[in-house]
C-alpha cells in the first residue's frame, strides 16, 4: 500500500484494512478470483471491441446514435448507483469499529475512509471495462479527446453517485435520531414513510405520462454527463452548454458533497450516544403512564400490562408495525390507483381500504403473537391467564392500529362522493374489523407449536425476532385475509353499484339505506366472530404445552 502522508494518508489505510477485512471474510479460493480476473479482462477486451465498432458506424454514418435514450439512461444510472453506493455504505458502517476507529481518527478521515472502501469495492472492478470502452470508441470515432471525456464523465458521475449515498445514508441516520428523542418511535416513523413514498410514487406513475417522465429524465442535469463525455465527437450533436454544466456540477458537487458527509456525520455521530441513552432505558410495565389513564378504568391490570408489554416491545424492534404497513402496501396501491384515475373513492373503494387496513393490524399483533412472547414464554403461561392475555393482545392490537386506520378511511369518505353519516359508520366498522382481524389472527397464531418457532433475522436490521418458518406463517397470513373477507362482505357487495341498484328498484329502498344496512350488519358479524374467535384463543392458551 502506498503510504500518503496526512489525514488524506488515514483514511487510505482505514480504506484499504476495511476491504482487506472483507476480502478476508468473504475467504473466496485463489481459482476462484483467478476466474473473475479472467472474466474481467475478457469482458474488457470485448468492452472495447464492441464500442470501438460503434463508434466506426457512428463516424461513417451507418448507425445513428440515440442520444435521447442514452440521456434517459444516464438519469436511471445515476439514481440505480445512488441506491447501491447507499447500501453498500450502510452495510459497511454496521461492519466498522465505528466507535475504536474514532478514538483514533477525526470524523473526516472516517468518513472518507469508509467512502473510499465502499468506492474501491464496488466501482473500481468495473474500471477496466470503462477504460477500454472508452478508449475503443474514441478509436472508432477518430478522437482521441473522446476518450478522456468518456472516463471524466462516467468516473465522475459515479464519485457522484458514491458522495450521494454517503450524504444519505448519514442524513437517514440523522432524522431518525432527532425523532426518536422525541417520540422513541423511529422504526415505526421509517415504515409509515416507506408506505408514505410507496403511495405517493404510485400515484405519480399513474398520473403523470410516460413521456413526461422521460422528458424529465432527459432534461435532468444527471443527463448532462451524457453531452460531456460525446462533447469530442462532431458526428453526435450534443449541446456544448450541458456538457460544460456537467463539469460545473462535478466540479462542485463531488467536494461539496464529501463536505456535508463529513458535517452530517459529526452530527450523527456525536448525537449517537444520547440518543441510546434516550431508547435504551426500560421502563416499568405496572406503574402510572398514558395507558394506565386512558384503559385503566376499563381493562384489568393483567391485561393492560400485556398490551404495554407489547407496546414497549414494538417500540424497539417494529415487528407488527412492520406487517401493518408493509403488507397492505399492494392493495392500498391498487385502490389508490383506482381513485385517482376515477378522481372519487367510490363506496366499495372505502369498503376495501377499511378492509385492507383492518387485515394488517391483524397480521401484525396476533399473527406472530406467541413469536413476540417466545424468550418468556414459559414465565407467560404460568402468571397470566388464558382470557387476561388474549384481551392484552387485542388492546395493544386495536389502540395501534385503530386510531390510523379510522383516519384514513373517514379522510377517504369525507374526499369520496359518498355522504357524511355513511363515512362515519364505514370508519365505526374499520374499528370493528381491526377488533375482529386481532381476535382471529390471534386464534390462529396460538395454534403454532413451541418447537416450530425459531429465531431469524429482522429486515433492515442486525437484531433478531422469533417466529415461524415455512409456508405455514404465509398460510396462517392468508387464512386471516380470507376469514376477515368473509366478515366484511356484506358490505363489499353492497357497495357495488349493479347490486345497489337492484335491491332499489325491487325494495324502492335508498342506495346509502342499503350500503348502511349492509355495513351494520358486517359490525354484527365482526363481534360474533371476535368473540368466537377469543373463546378459542384462550381455550388454545388453557391448554398449550411446551414440548
Amino acid at each position: 500500500m502506498v503510504m500518503v502522508p496526512g489525514w488524506s494518508g488515514r483514511s487510505v489505510r482505514i480504506a484499504w484494512i476495511e476491504v482487506t477485512c472483507a476480502r478476508r471474510k468473504r475467504g473466496r479460493p485463489r481459482s476462484l478470483r483467478l476466474v473473475l480476473g479472467i472474466a474481467l479482462i475478457a469482458l474488457s477486451i470485448v468492452s472495447g471491441i464492441g464500442a470501438y465498432g460503434l463508434g466506426a458506424a457512428v463516424s461513417r454514418d451507418l448507425f445513428a446514435f440515440p442520444l435521447e435514450t442514452v440521456r434517459t439512461g444516464a438519469t436511471v444510472g445515476l439514481l440505480s448507483a445512488i441506491v447501491v453506493f447507499a447500501q453498500a455504505t450502510s452495510r459497511q458502517l454496521e461492519r466498522a469499529e465505528t466507535d475504536l476507529l474514532l478514538t483514533t481518527v477525526t470524523t473526516r478521515e472516517f468518513v472518507v475512509g469508509i467512502a473510499l472502501a465502499v468506492y474501491s469495492r464496488v466501482a473500481l472492478p468495473w474500471l477496466l471495462p470503462v477504460c477500454s470502452g472508452a478508449v475503443g470508441f474514441a478509436a472508432g470515432v477518430r478522437s482521441p479527446s473522446t476518450a478522456v471525456a468518456i472516463a471524466v464523465a462516467v468516473g465522475g458521475g459515479v464519485t457522484l453517485a458514491a458522495v450521494i449515498g454517503t450524504v444519505v445514508v448519514f442524513a437517514w441516520s440523522l432524522v431518525p435520531a432527532r425523532v426518536t428523542a422525541v417520540l422513541r418511535q423511529g422504526s415505526v416513523l421509517r415504515y409509515a414513510l416507506i408506505g408514505v413514498i410507496w403511495l405517493i410514487g404510485s400515484v405519480v406513475v399513474i398520473v403523470l405520462p410516460l413521456d413526461r417522465v422521460t422528458e424529465l429524465a432527459r432534461r435532468a442535469p444527471s443527463a448532462w454527463l451524457v453531452d460531456l463525455g460525446l462533447i469530442a465527437v462532431p458526428e453526435i450533436d450534443t449541446v456544448s452548454r450541458r456538457g460544460l454544466g456537467a463539469l460545473v456540477v462535478l466540479a462542485v458537487g463531488i467536494p461539496g458533497g464529501v463536505i456535508a458527509a463529513v458535517a452530517i456525520a459529526d452530527r450523527v455521530l456525536g448525537e449517537e450516544a444520547d440518543a441510546a441513552e434516550l431508547t435504551a432505558g426500560s421502563r416499568s410495565l405496572v406503574g402510572d403512564g398514558l395507558s394506565r389513564r386512558l384503559f385503566g378504568r376499563y381493562v384489568s391490570r393483567p391485561a393492560l400490562t400485556v398490551a404495554r408489554k407489547r407496546w414497549v416491545q414494538e417500540w424497539r424492534v417494529s415487528v407488527a408495525f412492520f406487517g401493518m404497513i408493509c403488507f397492505p402496501l399492494f392493495g392500498l396501491t391498487g385502490i389508490t390507483l383506482y381513485t385517482s384515475t376515477v378522481r372519487d373513492v367510490p363506496p366499495l373503494a372505502l369498503v376495501s381500504i377499511a378492509f385492507v387496513c383492518a387485515t394488517g393490524v391483524g397480521q401484525g399483533f396476533g399473527s406472530e403473537v406467541l413469536g413476540a412472547e417466545y424468550p418468556v414464554l414459559p414465565m407467560t403461561l404460568t402468571s397470566v391467564s388464558g382470557r387476561e392475555f388474549v384481551r392484552g393482545t387485542i388492546l395493544a392490537g386495536v389502540a395501534a392500529g385503530a386510531p390510523p386506520t379510522a383516519l384514513l378511511t373517514l379522510g377517504a369518505g369525507l374526499v369520496g362522493s359518498i355522504g357524511v353519516l355513511e363515512a362515519v359508520l364505514i370508519t365505526a366498522a374499520s374499528v370493528a374489523w381491526c377488533c375482529c382481524s386481532v381476535a382471529v389472527a390471534t386464534a390462529l397464531g396460538m395454534d403454532v407449536r413451541y418447537r416450530d418457532i425459531y429465531p431469524m433475522p429482522y429486515p433492515f436490521t442486525s437484531a433478531m425476532i422469533y417466529g415461524e418458518i415455512g409456508r405455514a406463517s404465509f398460510i396462517r397470513l392468508g387464512l386471516i385475509g380470507v376469514a376477515l373477507a368473509a366478515v366484511c362482505l356484506p358490505a363489499a357487495v353492497a357497495s357495488v353499484p349493479l347490486v345497489t341498484e337492484t335491491v332499489t328498484a325491487v325494495l324502492g329502498v335508498p342506495a346509502p339505506l342499503v350500503r348502511s344496512a349492509a355495513v351494520l350488519l358486517t359490525i354484527g358479524i365482526a363481534l360474533a366472530v371476535s368473540r368466537a374467535a377469543i373463546d378459542r384463543a384462550v381455550e388454545t392458551y388453557a391448554e398449550y404445552t411446551i414440548r
